[in-house]
């Protein structure tokens, strides 16, 4: 298999069609591709700069790849083989793939176009390539550009598959352009279009699957190059009739494809065997003539024994005579001559005036004849162009050796009595006789004899099913034929001649046109009469589910419909009609029951007056059932004895039974008794006793597992219950139940309201409650008295509208979820405390705000008496406890004094250290309540946090903690008193390092939230209980928990740190989980400006 570097057919050429229908189909190419183009030309003004350099880079590339590296495959028929089909291009389909990703089916199709053009250029020489290759490139571009969903659909965009369609598909097309491009027509035309077709098979196959893979690792290199699309479900799942269609439509096309091939191989090979047989036959005949013909030749020449001595004379005269009387007995020679050893001619007879001269052949055999003493005559050939066979016969003499050569030859005449027998084999075959060196001896057309016959190279076209030992056939090409001959070949023995026949293979083609023909026809029709079968049983089906979809819309959308409007049938489309029609029905009779059931609920949920509801049910009960009566009873959301209801004729005969049923069903999900007999057994009435109903079903009420009464039906006969009769009563028997639960709920809370009501205008304190959007919900006669208000004027108004103390205002309507805590100076000269918290429910829901405020006059005033007493307490006793220490540090220096005097002078000094830090502490305390001297700078954070780390780092390590600083470097300064600040810090750091020692780190962070600026500590000590949390922050008040009974300390320190916080306009808070720490916290408004250039950091006193 050779492989060249560009070029198939080593010139470059078009040809035109021999014939008009080649002209025609030429014209019809020409429109479609014009109309291409015109279709497409929006298209084409769109295209993009890079779609067009893509355009002309594969247009070009696919011209030059159809010539580049052809790979010629071997063939064994010659004609076949030295066609331009049978080369393989081997990247020649590659741009049409490219161009059918890439640039769609516009662009393919001028990319094919070129690629065509080089196939016609190079290869066929046939202006039909040109649109064969645009045709092939948008058939392409259509497979792959195709966005169904599909699993086929999937395979059909595949590269390596749509590259083998379209090498099947430029197979067919060559084939046709061939039909009608060759000079023959009919089924000459036919049979060269089918070998065309047939060489052709192959290499546009290979040249596709190879095109295929080449690209399919293209896109998995450079995924990018095939655009994204959105796919779509195709037409057939849109429609059962549309894919019932094409399913048989592809069904049988396959079917009927096969069947053809079938049929035509089979139609080919019934026929090729008939007429092989026929030209055997023919040969036969004429194989068993020609040896006796030689016979009868050699016999009648060898018989010569009288005229012997003549021949042999010197005279020429004498020998001529001789020869004369040979040829007198002899009619079937046309000439008589004799040779000697040299080859020369002595003697001929009849003379024609001149020197005859011998063939080769003739010589050869005079040679043989010198040579051989075996052989009484032998055969040559074709000594001139008017005889055809010598005979050459050796004269011998007494003893054996040749003295002279008798040479015999026959005219035209003789031989071709032979040819008869061999013409018109069905009805247009021709037969040739060729000598033992391939040389044809008698031909009908005298043009074609003497010339060569390749013989023995056509032995290996032989057909399989013909080699026989008498003969073999194959097809093949005569001398001077342009179509395809079925040839017969025959050798003979003695003479050593070939008996040859053939006939036109389109007497074949004809032949099986004739045998298979009507299984086509009847194939077909049959198909396309089971395709319409199949087309209008799709239809029936279809139109009948049509008309069902059709009226399931129409009932969707509230229409009327009839069951008349569906088609009365006995099969399964029949079955489909009723089966919609019951479930039409029950749909019908499903949607009643859920208007029943909604106005029930309606009735059900407009009230909670069980006298009212209770009988709106019963009520839809009986519409829903038909039954004759309906009860109820339940228990009394009040107390006391049930309450029983009734609807119906039968309700008041009914009641007799509540009780049994009620007792029944506290231990039973349901009762449904269909006859009296049961209702005796299961009620336990007596034998005798009739019951007011015959039938009765009965559903017990429950509500969150709570026991609510019963609810039940009674029937004016024996009754069957259904699913749907089942369903509704449960759920009747639901609602009753909410009803009832509704009722005994509303009975509750109306209870706990009033209760409520008498408490909060009952109690002393003021309470204030707001909702969500900060309006006033509720305001006690409390809160009417100290703000001047009437409850009924402002409910419902915003707060801040009515309330004119702005801190009040503040703590209602702010979004922090803890409690707030403050005092309200009242312009009469109360005080109030005011304690502000957000209402949240279970689940989280915040529902508003409330606020207790209670009169602190009083104790605000025992609280500042207290004060002044401390203060006044604590500035005189730092006068005697500095003279106490000094006098206590100077003992030691009068005398020595024992041990036991040194641990009581210490205990005394501590006491006294003890006494001052107190004194420090109340005044501390009482300065920053009083708000004296509170100084207002700005303080960077984190700064400050790091200063004091600083300073306790070595404290804190003494005691098993270390301290780590966490603060955002962009954080907020805060304006403040620094060193009151530093205070507050230190005093938490304090408090934990005396509480929560060898507790490994703890943790001074700084955020902002909510336009505050958050200080906290976080250690990780033992934790606070949760009752202590409450008072962490009162004056004198400690913890008293295991292993901090050493601890030293006033109590005072975290109410200093409350103080300093409120002085700031913060609030100081504790989280702590017992085992997990403590975090205490600080919020400070934050200074929202820019970062001052300079800052002050409280200094370290």
């Amino acid at each position: 298999m050779p492989v060249n570097l560009w070029g198939v057919s080593g010139n470059i050429s078009l040809d035109l069609p021999n014939r008009a229908v080649g002209y025609l189909l030429l014209l019809l190419c020409f429109s479609l591709f014009v109309y291409l183009i015109a279709r497409y030309r929006p298209v084409y003004q769109r295209f993009s700069q890079k779609q067009w350099v893509w355009t002309v880079a594969l247009s070009l590339g696919g011209f030059f790849a159809s010539q580049l590296f052809p790979l010629h495959l071997p063939f064994n028929l010659p004609p076949v083989a030295q066609l331009p089909d049978n080369a393989a291009v081997l990247l020649s389909f590659i741009p049409l793939l490219l161009a059918g990703i890439m640039l769609g089916t516009p662009g393919a199709l001028l990319v094919g176009t070129f690629t065509g053009l080089g196939f016609s250029l190079g290869q066929t020489h046939q202006l039909f390539e040109i649109f064969w290759g645009a045709f092939t490139a948008v058939s392409i571009a259509r497979l792959i550009q195709q966005p169904y969903k599909g699993r086929i659909y999937d395979w059909l965009r595949q590269p390596v598959l749509v590259g083998g369609l379209a090498g099947l598909l430029f197979t067919v097309l060559r084939g046709i352009s061939t039909f009608v491009a060759v000079d023959v027509a009919g089924l000459s035309a036919l049979d060269q279009a089918l070998v065309v077709a047939a060489a052709s098979f192959w290499p546009r196959l290979l040249e596709g699957l190879l095109a295929g893979g080449a690209v399919s690792f293209i896109l998995r290199s450079l995924p990018n190059l095939q655009p994204s699309q959105s796919l779509i479900s195709p037409p057939t799942h849109r429609s059962l009739q549309n894919r019932l269609q094409l399913n048989y439509f592809a069904f049988a096309a396959l079917l009927i494809l096969l069947s053809i091939t079938v049929v035509y191989n089979l139609a080919i090979s019934v026929s090729t065997r008939l007429i092989i047989d026929q030209m055997a036959y023919n040969a036969t005949v004429v194989s068993t003539e020609i040896p006796q013909f030689v016979s009868q030749l050699d016999s009648q020449l060898t018989l010569f024994d009288e005229d012997q001595a003549a021949l042999l004379s010197a005279d020429t005269a004498v020998a001529t005579d001789a020869l004369e009387a040979l040829y007198r007995r002899n009619p079937s020679y046309g000439y008589l001559l004799l040779a000697n050893e040299s080859g020369d001619v002595t003697a001929v007879f009849p003379p024609d005036g001149t020197s005859p001269e011998l063939s080769p052949n003739e010589e050869a055999a005079v040679r043989d004849a010198y040579q051989r003493s075996n052989k009484n005559a032998t055969l040559a050939n074709m000594p001139t162009s008017e005889q055809v066979l010598s005979l050459v016969v050796p004269v011998r003499v007494d003893d054996g050796e040749t003295a002279v050569v008798l040479i015999g030859r026959l005219a035209n005449l003789s031989i071709e009595r032979f040819l008869v027998g061999l013409q018109g084999t069905a009805g247009s075959g021709i037969g040739f006789l060729v000598n033992e060196d391939g040389q044809i001896l008698a031909h009908p057309q005298d043009a074609f004899v003497r010339d060569e016959w390749p013989g023995e190279a056509d032995a290996l076209r032989s057909l399989w099913f013909t080699r026989s030992e008498a003969g073999q056939a194959y097809r093949g090409w005569l001398q001077g034929s342009s179509t395809r001959d079925l040839i017969y070949t025959q050798k003979l023995s003695d003479p050593n001649w070939t008996i040859v026949t053939a006939v036109p293979y389109e007497v074949v083609l004809g032949q099986a046109l004739r045998i298979g023909w009507p299984l086509l026809l009847v194939l077909v029709l049959g198909t396309a009469l089971f395709y319409t079968n199949v087309s209008l049983l799709g239809r029936d089906i279809t139109q009948s589910i049509n008309k069902i979809v059709s009226t399931s819309k129409t009932m969707a959308a509230g229409g009327s419909w009839s069951a008349t409007d569906l088609e009365q049938r006995e099969d399964e489309i029949g079955e489909l009609n009723q089966a919609f029609i019951q479930m039409q029905r029950a749909t019908r009779k499903q949607l009643n029951d859920l208007s029943l059931l909604l106005g029930t609920s309606h009735d059900v949920s407009t009230s909670i007056d069980l006298t009212q509801g209770i009988p709106a049910v019963l009520r839809g009960a009986l519409r829903g059932t038909g039954a004759a009566g309906a009860r109820a009873v339940v228990l009394n959301p009040s107390g006391g004895n049930p309450l029983s209801f009734g609807e119906g004729p039968a309700a008041e005969a009914m009641k007799l039974l509540d009780r049994a049923i009620m007792t029944r069903l506290r231990y039973m999900p349901e009762l449904m008794l269909a006859t009296a007999n049961q209702i005796r057994a299961t009620l336990e009435l007596d034998r005798d006793e009739e019951p007011p109903v015959p039938a009765l079903v009965a559903i017990p009420l429950y509500s969150n597992d709570r026991f609510q009464g019963i609810l039940w039906l009674g029937y004016r006969r024996a009754h069957s219950y259904d699913i749907s009769e089942r369903n509704l009563l449960i759920t009747l028997a639901s609602q009753t139940a909410v009803l009832v639960e509704n009722a005994r709920l509303y009975a509750t809370a109306e209870g706990g309201r009033r209760r409520l009501a008498a408490v909060l205008a009952s109690t002393t304190d003021a309470v204030i409650v707001t909702d969500q959007t900060e309006r006033i919900l509720l305001i006690n006669r409390a809160a009417e008295r100290i703000f001047d208000l009437s409850a009924s004027k402002v409910t419902g108004r915003p707060v801040a509208s009515v309330i004119e103390s702005t801190p009040l205002v503040e703590a209602l309507t702010g979004q922090e979820e803890h409690t707030r805590n403050l005092e309200l100076p009242i312009g009469d000269g109360k005080t109030y405390y005011a304690s502000a918290s957000t209402i949240v429910s279970n689940e989280g829901q915040i529902f508003g705000r409330v606020a207790v405020l209670r009169d602190i006059t009083h104790l605000k005033e025992i609280d500042e008496m207290k004060s002044d007493f401390v203060a006044t307490v604590s500035h005189d006793l730092r006068s005697p406890l500095t003279y106490m220490r000094g006098y206590a540090t100077m003992v030691p220096m009068v005398d020595d004094l024992t041990p036991k005097q040194h641990e009581y002078l210490g205990k005394i000094l501590t006491g006294i250290d003890q006494m001052s830090q107190l004194v420090d502490d109340l005044l501390d305390l009482g300065r920053i309540e009083a708000g004296v001297d509170l100084a207002r700078e700005r303080i960077e954070v984190k700064p400050l946090l790091e200063d004091i780390v600083e300073e306790y780092w070595q404290h804190a390590r003494l005691a098993g903690i270390k301290l780590h600083v966490d603060v955002a470097d962009d954080i907020s300064p805060v304006v403040g008193d620094g060193s009151l600040i530093r205070q507050a810090i230190t005093n938490l750091i304090g408090n934990g390092i005396k509480y929560a020692p060898d507790s490994g780190s703890m943790w001074l962070k700084a955020e902002q939230k909510n336009g505050e600026l958050i200080l906290s500590v976080q250690d990780s000590g033992p934790g606070i209980p949760k009752q202590d949390q409450l008072r962490l922050f009162e004056k004198f008040y400690r913890v008293k928990q295991r292993g901090t009974e050493k601890v030293k300390g006033s109590g005072l320190g975290l109410a200093i740190v409350r103080s300093i916080a409120e002085r700031h306009g913060g609030r100081v808070w504790c989280f702590s989980q017992q085992g997990e720490g403590c975090t205490f916290s600080i919020s400070l408004p934050s200074y929202q400006n820019e970062h001052p250039t300079k800052f002050s950091v409280a200094s370290n006193q």
